[in-house]
């Protein structure tokens, strides 16, 4: 009797086909800005052209990577569903980094291939100068043809409407393994310098089964996407699980509260993820009171705590308002409140939980030792499953730190109650988050440190309406040593990404420091950390 493999079957990465066989004429994504409606057939015959085109024209191999620099568009699902059909490997980076920041990730990854869109042009040429790229594609503004610019590379970038028009013959690699990797999607270092985080077929996979069975997501239902598709939240919390399963996705560009209000309301959108400053922004807008969210099984937080005061909102709205928690080395699905499961009163009960682990995610609490500890003690959250991730691309070392037996060490402190509800109570690691976006201190007092100007930093989170937490520079100068606010501000920005550089700067003597002359982050944060400059 033959033995079964996995590799024998040529779905592996090949989810669209299968799913454009099943429902073709159904539609799939609705892209706004563009008023144009895909179905599964379209998804599939576009994935098919991009594959057959770069095979054929520049004899794509498998392993190789895929980039894109650009915002959510059609675009990106063509090249994430031709990737699963070649074994190539999809790399989207953040808009949202330097130049400086991209062009070290370009060199550690080396991209074959980079697809940019045509609004980030200028970013893209000045990257360029730094990494070689054997092919660009451009992505038109077809929004606004007006606002074309142009640089001194375009004239030999690929237009990417010339591959729209190739043949649609169906591609497979059947070669895959659910173990080849899908994606790198980035995620941050202890040093602030993004890791790529590698994602298997069977991590995508199982993240897809673990929302669709823990979640009751079927055909009926549909999201306005609210996440960058640079982010493992973009794609693997509800956009995968609701293509798989026939569901629809909206997409748009840029984040547009009220836009999102329109559409919950017009086209009776069932599930809605997001971060908590997305929440704050929607329900600040005039017309949230008016707006009809009685389609919306649940409302669903991550990526940072959300204040109990914005969730009011919600529930005052009939609307089942939760949290939950995960990254990207977990899958990110590990945790979450299970609100079709759950009565309004107790998802109130449990308003600050971040919920229970996933149909496939096993979770523990651990201590220093890695044992774990008792119902209601504090440790730190680990995770293990098919869902979690296949280690940092080419770093074994922070893999080895992250990635032990099995299980992915969060870096963040945990406790579990009696009904198995998990909370989250702090952050080992030296971090904080803003708007949804790791932030590493060390990484911004390095470049502090470069200004011969400074003599003493350090970069604390401070509370922010908006974002949540946003970054407070304390700086004492070297004697005789003048340096305004906006030169810091200049020069971090011109090395970092926004996010990434602190909203308020103050000035001090001497930093607090401990006996033997350790700054002290702990009164750092006593002294300075409320959010205002000085």
């Amino acid at each position: 009797m033959k033995q079964f493999h996995f590799q024998d079957f040529d779905w592996i990465g090949d989810h669209i086909h299968r799913r454009a066989q099943i429902s073709p004429e159904r539609k799939a994504i609705i892209d706004l800005d563009l008023d144009k409606a895909y179905t599964f057939a379209d998804l599939e015959n576009r994935a098919n052209r991009l594959a057959n085109y770069l095979v054929k024209e520049f004899d794509l191999e498998k392993r190789e990577r895929l980039a894109f620099i650009s915002r959510n568009r059609i675009e990106m699902f063509d090249a994430f569903f031709a990737a699963g059909k070649t074994g190539s490997i999809f790399v989207p980076y953040n808009i949202r980094l330097s130049v400086e920041e991209l062009a070290e990730l370009i060199r550690q990854e080396k991209p074959r291939f980079l697809f940019y869109e045509e609004d980030l042009q200028d970013k893209v040429s000045r990257l360029r100068k730094k990494v070689e790229i054997e092919q660009c594609f451009i992505l038109n503004n077809k929004i606004n043809q007006n606002n074309s610019k142009s640089t001194e590379n375009v004239s030999k970038d690929i237009n990417y409407d010339e591959i729209e028009s190739y043949e649609e013959r169906s591609i497979h690699q059947i070669s895959l393994h659910l173990e080849d990797i899908h994606l790198l999607m980035h995620t941050g270092g202890t040093t602030g310098m993004p890791k790529g985080a590698k994602i298997s077929h069977r991590a995508v996979l199982y993240n897809s089964l673990n929302e669709i069975i823990t979640w009751n997501i079927d055909h009926t239902d549909s999201t306005h996407l609210l996440l960058p598709l640079f982010h493992t939240g973009g794609w693997n919390l509800l956009t995968l699980p609701l293509l798989q399963t026939g569901g629809r996705v909206y997409i748009n560009r840029q984040f547009d509260p009220s836009l999102t209000l329109k559409i919950i309301e017009e086209k009776e959108i069932t599930l809605v993820f997001g971060a908590a400053t997305i929440f704050r922004t929607i329900a600040h807008q005039s017309e949230f009171a008016s707006t009809d969210l009685s389609s919306v099984r649940w409302i669903m937080s991550g990526a940072a705590p959300t204040p109990r005061e914005v969730m009011e909102k919600y529930w005052d709205k009939g609307v089942k308002f939760c949290a939950g928690y995960g990254l990207t080395e977990g899958g990110p699905n590990n945790l979450s409140i299970v609100a079709d499961h759950m009565s309004m009163e107790q998802i109130k009960k449990k308003y600050d939980s971040v919920g229970i682990p996933f149909y496939f995610t096993e979770a523990r609490i651990v201590d220093e030792e890695g044992e774990e500890v008792e119902t209601g003690q504090e440790g730190e959250l680990i995770f293990s499953g098919p869902q979690i991730f296949s280690g940092y691309w080419n770093n074994e070392e922070e893999t080895r730190q992250t990635l032990r037996d099995g299980w992915v060490y969060t870096g963040d402190m945990a406790r579990k109650d009696e009904d198995g509800y998990y909370y989250i109570v702090g952050r080992k690691k030296n971090m904080f988050i803003s708007g949804g976006e790791n932030v590493f201190p060390p990484e911004i007092e390095k470049r502090l440190y470069e200004m011969s100007e400074v003599h003493e930093a350090c970069v604390i989170p401070v509370p922010d309406e908006k974002w949540g937490e946003v970054g407070k520079a304390i700086i004492s100068l070297e004697e005789g040593a003048e340096l305004s606010q906006e030169k810091i501000l200049d020069y971090l920005q011109e090395r970092l990404a926004n996010y990434k550089v602190p909203k308020y700067i103050t000035f001090v003597d001497e930093l607090p420091k401990n006996d033997v002359g350790k700054i002290e982050a702990s009164r750092v944060k006593e002294e300075f950390g409320e959010p205002e400059n000085g």
